[in-house]
């Protein structure tokens, strides 16, 4: 009984210094994937960007307010989410921006800067190197 009992107190003894090991006292092969780099996430340009901080929350889904309201509007007869509009120009995505349409907000220059708002009418148009 006592061989029985210097065991279990030699069991109980290592599970309590092994559940107070640090994490980083993993095995060297664990921690080797775990240091591993996550894989790389696509690249998004800055036009990209730029309209997923202002405009995707609008529309990106099919659900957000702008796609519903273009969804209601053109019927299904052109997407209506922006991204996948093929039709869309330069200059009345600038328009569009600056003066509002319908219950879309008109957003100023200390919002979107020139600048940006055509990095944001490059993104939408195909002409200009994006693929619809």
């Amino acid at each position: 009984m006592k061989g029985f009992r210097l065991q279990r107190g030699l069991a109980v003894a290592a599970s309590a210094i092994l559940a107070a090991a640090p994490v980083g006292c993993a095995p060297l092969q664990a921690r080797a994937s775990s240091d591993a780099a996550p894989p790389a996430e696509p690249t998004r340009s800055a036009g990209e960007k730029i309209f997923d901080k202002w405009c995707s929350d609008c529309h990106s889904t099919a659900e957000g307010p702008g796609s519903a309201a273009l969804q209601r509007k053109y019927q299904g007869k052109r997407p209506a989410i922006l991204e996948q509009r093929s039709d869309l120009r330069p200059n009345y995505v600038k328009l569009a921006v600056r003066h509002g349409v319908s219950f879309m907000p008109s957003f100023r220059k200390t919002e979107i800067s020139d600048d940006d708002l055509a990095l944001v009418a490059a993104y939408l148009t195909p002409s200009q190197g994006r693929t619809p």
